[in-house]
């Protein structure tokens, strides 16, 4: 009886780990993708017009987080009912590597001389 039941209990935890995940309030869940988004897009917008083209990145990308901080704390309200230091440290951080990312690859396509047939050019140079 007792193997029956640790195969039984194994069985059931190994097909536990390929269940896609169930969300308890999904209404919730859209509304942290949602501001995700939004934190997203204020990044987006904010960091071309405060990279300065010089050679830190992270301290352009710590600009750009500082601009959307709003939108951040909103985020981790909406994820973390009761936020501690440590929580608001690791917001903040991934605010940073998401602008840090946003910057890279916003120099990346300034710098490309040569453009592909119909493809857009950039308005300024």
């Amino acid at each position: 009886m007792r193997i029956v039941f640790a195969a039984l209990s194994v069985a059931l935890a190994l097909g536990a780990c390929d269940a896609t995940p169930v969300y308890q309030d999904p209404l919730l869940a859209e509304k942290v993708n949602r501001q995700r988004i939004v934190r997203d897009n204020c990044l987006l917008s904010h960091a071309p017009q405060l990279d300065n083209g010089g050679p830190d990145v992270r301290g352009v990308a710590r600009a750009v987080a500082a601009a959307c901080m709003e939108e951040t704390d909103k985020l981790m309200a909406l994820s973390l009912p009761y936020p501690d230091a440590k929580a608001r440290e690791g917001y903040a951080q991934e605010a940073v590597r998401r602008a840090a990312d946003i910057v890279v690859t916003f120099r990346r396509v300034d710098v490309r001389e040569e453009r592909r047939p119909g493809e857009p050019t950039p308005l300024t140079r």
